[in-house]
Protein backbone atom coordinates (compact mmCIF):
# COMPACT_ATOMS: atom_id res chain seq x y z
CA UNK A 1 0.00 0.00 0.00
CA UNK A 2 1.03 3.61 -0.81
CA UNK A 3 1.38 4.10 3.05
CA UNK A 4 3.53 1.18 3.61
CA UNK A 5 6.28 2.32 1.41
CA UNK A 6 6.41 5.98 2.37
CA UNK A 7 6.42 4.34 6.04
CA UNK A 8 9.56 2.45 4.31
CA UNK A 9 10.94 5.33 2.57
CA UNK A 10 10.69 7.80 6.22
CA UNK A 11 12.82 4.80 8.00
CA UNK A 12 15.57 4.11 5.18
CA UNK A 13 15.91 8.28 5.29
CA UNK A 14 16.45 7.86 9.11
CA UNK A 15 18.29 5.00 9.20
CA UNK A 16 20.68 6.70 6.34
CA UNK A 17 20.89 10.16 8.57
CA UNK A 18 21.96 8.20 11.20
CA UNK A 19 24.68 6.34 9.33
CA UNK A 20 25.61 9.65 7.97
CA UNK A 21 25.45 8.17 4.85
CA UNK A 22 23.98 11.54 3.02
CA UNK A 23 26.78 14.02 2.75
CA UNK A 24 26.32 17.58 1.15
CA UNK A 25 30.00 16.93 -0.37
CA UNK A 26 29.57 13.53 -1.46
CA UNK A 27 31.13 12.90 -5.20
CA UNK A 28 29.50 10.31 -6.98
CA UNK A 29 30.89 9.18 -10.88
CA UNK A 30 28.63 10.43 -13.46
CA UNK A 31 26.89 12.73 -11.54
CA UNK A 32 27.07 16.17 -10.60
CA UNK A 33 24.88 18.69 -8.75
CA UNK A 34 23.36 21.99 -10.76
CA UNK A 35 23.42 24.19 -7.71
CA UNK A 36 23.76 24.86 -4.10
CA UNK A 37 19.47 24.96 -4.27
CA UNK A 38 19.75 21.04 -5.47
CA UNK A 39 22.15 20.21 -2.75
CA UNK A 40 21.48 16.09 -2.15
CA UNK A 41 20.56 15.44 -5.73
CA UNK A 42 23.12 14.04 -8.19
CA UNK A 43 22.38 14.55 -11.56
CA UNK A 44 23.74 12.69 -14.93
CA UNK A 45 26.66 14.59 -16.47
CA UNK A 46 26.03 12.74 -19.87
CA UNK A 47 22.55 13.17 -19.89
CA UNK A 48 21.69 13.10 -24.37
CA UNK A 49 18.47 15.15 -23.17
CA UNK A 50 19.54 18.38 -20.90
CA UNK A 51 18.16 20.23 -24.04
CA UNK A 52 15.53 18.40 -24.78
CA UNK A 53 12.40 20.21 -25.40
CA UNK A 54 9.29 18.88 -23.99
CA UNK A 55 11.60 16.61 -21.60
CA UNK A 56 8.70 16.11 -18.62
CA UNK A 57 6.33 14.95 -21.54
CA UNK A 58 8.77 12.85 -22.83
CA UNK A 59 9.69 11.33 -19.11
CA UNK A 60 6.48 10.38 -18.43
CA UNK A 61 5.39 8.93 -21.56
CA UNK A 62 8.66 6.58 -20.83
CA UNK A 63 7.59 6.40 -17.40
CA UNK A 64 4.22 4.50 -19.44
CA UNK A 65 6.40 1.88 -21.11
CA UNK A 66 8.36 1.26 -17.96
CA UNK A 67 11.92 2.29 -19.02
CA UNK A 68 13.05 3.75 -15.76
CA UNK A 69 16.68 4.79 -16.86
CA UNK A 70 15.58 6.90 -20.28
CA UNK A 71 12.53 8.21 -17.78
CA UNK A 72 15.11 9.51 -15.25
CA UNK A 73 17.03 11.06 -17.99
CA UNK A 74 14.38 12.85 -19.11
CA UNK A 75 13.36 14.15 -15.79
CA UNK A 76 16.22 14.93 -14.66
CA UNK A 77 16.59 17.04 -18.10
CA UNK A 78 13.12 18.51 -17.13
CA UNK A 79 14.53 19.54 -14.09
CA UNK A 80 17.48 21.34 -15.60
CA UNK A 81 15.54 23.19 -17.53
CA UNK A 82 13.09 24.35 -14.79
CA UNK A 83 14.69 24.12 -11.10
CA UNK A 84 11.35 24.82 -9.62
CA UNK A 85 9.14 21.96 -11.50
CA UNK A 86 7.20 20.32 -8.27
CA UNK A 87 5.75 17.84 -10.14
CA UNK A 88 8.89 16.75 -11.91
CA UNK A 89 10.51 16.55 -8.83
CA UNK A 90 7.90 14.60 -7.69
CA UNK A 91 8.06 11.84 -10.41
CA UNK A 92 11.49 11.95 -10.41
CA UNK A 93 11.68 11.01 -7.01
CA UNK A 94 8.93 8.07 -7.52
CA UNK A 95 10.54 6.72 -10.61
CA UNK A 96 14.29 6.66 -8.56
CA UNK A 97 12.56 4.94 -6.07
CA UNK A 98 10.85 2.47 -8.61
CA UNK A 99 14.13 1.62 -9.88
CA UNK A 100 15.26 1.20 -6.50
CA UNK A 101 17.42 4.20 -5.85
CA UNK A 102 16.39 5.22 -2.51
CA UNK A 103 18.76 7.72 -1.86
CA UNK A 104 18.17 9.95 -4.88
CA UNK A 105 14.76 8.99 -4.52
CA UNK A 106 14.01 10.64 -1.09
CA UNK A 107 16.28 13.81 -1.89
CA UNK A 108 13.96 14.29 -4.65
CA UNK A 109 10.85 13.63 -2.97
CA UNK A 110 12.04 16.24 -0.52
CA UNK A 111 12.47 19.13 -2.87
Amino acid sequence: SDTEFWDKMQAEWEEMARRNWISENQETPGHVTISTIEKGYYFHTDNPFKDWPGAFEEGLKKMKEGDLPVTILYLEAAILQEPNDAEAWQFLGITQAENENEQAAIVALQR
